[in-house]
């Protein structure tokens, strides 16, 4: 049987557009997130359904004959939000690149043009049309199996599909009697009156009785007859009184099947007319990349293989770029040629990929050699290692941490990395998930890569001018070789290195954990006066919220449950005793889950842990890690004081800690010039309580302990956009505390009020911001339009230039102290570990700790020139936990 896809365009714009995120745009800021979501389920409805012909119908701007009718026809509903409208073209561009023909009608709605198409196909055997919609509306049209509706249950991938039976067991009522219970019922969505009173259940049970409005009229309306004993007198009487409104009601929900339309289901046969380098060009310029492979997938003429998947057909996509040449080297002449040739080049990229390196001087040409051949000849080996040592011969690369890491293993410490592709497409777009070669150079070029990796220092050599070129233009030239290009060797070092764990003090922890764990749990049943799972957010929302009948303004999950999520519950602190007992329990439960359980698998023969630095993690420039993530270690908290005890010093050796003291509202008052920020900081006071005393307007010793504790929140709160909801949340205060707390701040501290609003006016203009430095972010939302949309992106403008500062001079301090550390040859004796929000963990020679001491923090404290003065808090110890000041 073949099958026809009847698409209800604006329904499954309008779905999409409210399931997916507004942040989804293209490479040049357009809101696509609408269309991504609609084009998401063309495709999924062509891959499951596999259709024959498909046709797409749109509502046309204006009234319809219903408005005519019916001046209040959907009156009620709410302007369209922002930026909705304006993807319906877009959409459109991607159904007629797929040839599917897209059919509106002035005065009439697009379930009338569905309604028509389905008449017209009516009479066609061996068809089966299927309604693709966002909404019920087209139920009516449902009949046997012949016509079914596909519609979204729940965001864009939900679908449930409404043949007759469906119809029936849903609403007990077959699909051609809708209209008359909706006739009784009416449609809210559509500001269709129906019958006061008259609810899903008595429409329901009406007209599965009666038939239609018609025949249930003819009943209630019968003279000298008793009224049947399954409707009361008071029904009765409400379905007299609005008899006219039920018929008007039922005739607005009744589709026409008979507009006028230029209907010949040959012109749907979407295969003969779809322009495959239209939707590759289409899909581009909006940034789907992930979609042209789902597109190869649903091609007709690639054959079903015996899985039941479909083999991918590379034919959406770009022709691959064949690249360079690729020459291995297998003698040791043509190795030796290469070196000298190498060593006279002042510059050539190259690539580690298994157990070869690759070498290209131009894009037309790689060379790979084996490593087998370094390893058999100490000649061979030494001229190799001096030429990636010589920092005057520049490198070129993708991901030299890597490269770095490799080389390091073989005793290369590379120098004179002047490029790296995956940095420089970092600092162009920290947005990026993925910084692959393969992927950058398909955003550059719009063609994949050969997948030869050994060609792939020819790829790196194509892009590196025109990624120079675009720093430059960025003025972010400067971050990506004084910062980013030195700092990839640093985090490989580091990452070899490791650090020392304690076994014995993992162990202890666990049985600890595992105690407390139990006496929480005995004690949150208690509270709640049964057991339960703890783990199960679902049992413990009913005993939260129906068992003990906690109550508050809480999200609820996409199920309709109240959410126990952590940010939710933290909301309820101090509701009831349970709460903190909960979240205590969490929180213990998390560390115990993450990091003290898989601790022991993850020490490697040296008894360290070696974790992987992420320098492209994150969109402020402030590094990630993983495997094991020690960023998030909870180190602020007992719990988490009490996990530090397990990394340790090596014999001989204690480990150093340099804590950057507020670095953030340090460069906030730097940046903002606000001068009692800065004159507070100048003179050494705890700004909490400077900003206290401002906005409760008494004398710093008069601060109390609550005073100062409502200071910091706004201190680190407004920095990062926090509202007065947000405030009222965290404080306890009242909202009009709040709002008069937060009003009393800008006015007292006028400079940051005043940086705030140029920040939003500059992003507003420009779409990004920058930190001092030149490190820059994106912000395309802030021409979205959309205010949402444009507000987030003020408030990641007001944050990222300081929060982006911190991370750059933190930077800075790891390449000056190592170079100092290189430069004085005592890397055996100091090792930078770890480096996790303002901290670097060191670990020194324990007669070297007082002067690397000074030395270190001498670094860090004047690395750059600021309004205010850096400080850095310096300790040493055993752990990383027991630590004393030096």
């Amino acid at each position: 049987m073949k099958k026809l896809i009847l698409i209800d365009g604006h329904a499954l714009v309008h779905r999409a557009f409210h399931a997916l995120p507004q942040t989804l745009a293209s490479p040049t800021g357009v809101l696509t997130n609408a269309v991504y979501g609609f084009t998401a389920v063309l495709i999924k409805a062509i891959k499951d359904i596999k259709p024959d012909y498909i046709v797409a119908t749109f509502d046309l701007a204006g009234p319809t004959f219903r408005h005519e009718e019916f001046a209040e026809y959907k009156a009620h509903r709410e302007k369209a939000p922002e930026g909705l409208h304006e993807q319906v073209p877009r959409v459109k561009e991607v159904l007629m690149a797929f040839g599917i023909p897209i059919f509106e009608k002035a005065g009439f709605e697009a379930d009338d043009v569905i309604g028509s198409v389905c008449e017209k196909t009516r009479k066609i055997k061996d068809l089966q049309t299927i309604i693709a919609t966002g909404d019920m509306d087209t139920l009516q049209l449902v009949e046997d199996n012949k016509v079914v509706v596909m519609t979204l249950r729940k965001g864009i991938t939900d679908t449930v599909v409404y043949n007759e039976d469906e119809v029936i067991k849903r609403y007990g009522i077959k699909p051609e009697q809708m209209v008359d219970y909706k006739g009784l019922k009416g449609d809210l969505s559509d500001n269709i009156p129906g019958v006061p009173g008259v609810g899903e259940k008595t429409a329901s049970v009406l007209i599965q009785k009666f038939g239609n409005l018609e025949n249930l009229y003819k009943k209630i309306e019968k003279p000298g007859k008793k009224k049947t004993k399954d409707i009361s007198e008071k029904l009765v009487q409400k379905l007299t009184e609005n008899k006219d409104m039920a018929l008007f009601s039922k005739k607005l929900s009744t589709i026409i099947k008979n507009v006028d339309i230029d209907f010949k289901l040959e012109d749907a046969e979407w295969r003969k007319k779809m322009k495959k380098e239209e939707v590759s060009r289409v899909f581009q310029s909006m940034g789907f990349y992930s979609l042209l492979k789902r597109v190869s997938e649903i091609d007709g003429s690639t054959p079903l293989t015996t899985d039941g998947t479909f083999g991918v057909q590379t034919s959406f996509l770009p022709p691959a770029a064949t690249g360079p040449k690729v020459k291995e080297l297998k003698t040791n002449k043509d190795i030796v040629d290469l070196l000298a040739k190498l060593n006279k080049q002042k510059d050539f990229a190259l690539d580690v990929a298994g157990d070869s390196i690759s070498f290209a001087f131009d894009s037309k040409e790689c060379f790979s050699v084996s490593f087998e051949y370094f390893l058999k000849s100490k000649e061979l080996n030494s001229e190799f290692k001096d030429i990636l040592e010589n920092p005057k011969i520049n490198k070129s690369g993708h991901d030299f941490k890597a490269i770095s890491k490799n080389l390091l293993g073989k005793g290369v410490h590379v120098e004179g990395i002047s490029f790296d592709s995956k940095i420089a497409m970092y600092l162009l777009n920290s947005d990026l998930r993925d910084y692959s070669l393969d992927k950058i150079y398909f955003i550059e070029f719009k063609q994949n890569m050969d997948s030869d990796l050994k060609k792939r220092p020819g790829f790196i050599i194509e892009l590196r001018d025109k990624l120079i070129a675009k720093l430059r233009y960025a003025d972010t030239l400067w971050v990506f070789e004084k910062i980013e290009l030195p700092l990839s060797i640093i985090l490989a070092e580091m990452e070899l290195s490791g650090i020392k764990i304690d076994l014995n003090a993992i162990a202890k922890l666990s049985e600890v954990t595992i105690k407390e764990l139990a006496k929480l749990e005995k004690k949150i049943h208690e509270l709640a006066g049964k057991e339960f799972n703890i783990n199960s957010p679902q049992q413990m929302s009913v005993i939260l919220f129906e068992h003990l009948k906690i109550t508050g303004k809480l999200k609820k999950t996409g199920k309709g449950a109240i959410s126990t999520a952590a940010p939710e519950l933290e909301k309820l602190s101090g509701a009831h005793p349970i709460i903190d007992l909960i979240l205590k329990y969490r929180e213990l439960q998390k560390l115990k889950t993450t990091y003290i359980d898989p601790f022991p698998t993850l020490i490697n023969r040296g008894g360290r842990i070696c974790t992987t630095f992420n320098q492209t993690g994150t969109t402020t420039g402030r590094l990630s890690s993983e495997e094991p993530n020690l960023q998030n270690i909870p180190v602020r908290t007992d719990i988490g004081q009490e996990f530090k005890k397990v990394f340790i010093a090596s014999s001989g050796y204690k480990l150093v800690s340099f804590d950057y003291s507020q670095i953030e509202l340090r460069i906030a008052a730097h940046i903002s010039k606000d001068k009692k920020m800065i004159e507070a900081f100048k003179r050494g006071e705890d700004i909490h309580t400077r900003t206290a005393a401002e906005i409760f307007g008494v004398q710093a010793d008069k601060v109390t302990a609550g005073m100062r504790r409502e200071a910091k929140v706004l201190n680190f709160g407004i920095l990062y956009g926090m509202g007065v909801m947000g405030f009222q949340r965290a404080s306890g205060v009242d909202r009009a505390k709040a709002r008069e707390f937060i009003d009393r701040y800008m006015r007292e501290f006028s400079g940051v009020a005043r940086y705030m609003q140029e920040m939003k006016d500059r992003v507003r203009r420009d779409g990004y911001v920058t930190t001092i430095f030149g490190r820059r972010r994106q912000l395309p939302e802030a021409f979205s339009g959309m205010p949402q949309l444009v507000s987030q992106a003020e408030r990641m403008a007001i944050n990222m230039p300081i929060q982006g500062t911190a991370a750059d001079l933190i930077k800075l301090s790891m390449i000056q102290i190592h170079d100092l550390i290189h430069k004085e040859k005592t890397e055996k004796n100091v090792k930078l570990l770890l480096q996790v929000h303002d901290e670097l963990l060191f670990e020194v020679k324990d007669e070297l700790v007082k002067k690397w001491s000074e030395k270190i923090k001498s670094i860090m404290e004047n690395i750059h020139k600021l309004d205010v003065p850096l400080i850095v808090d310096a300790k040493y110890g055993m752990n990383w936990s027991k630590m004393e000041k030096i």
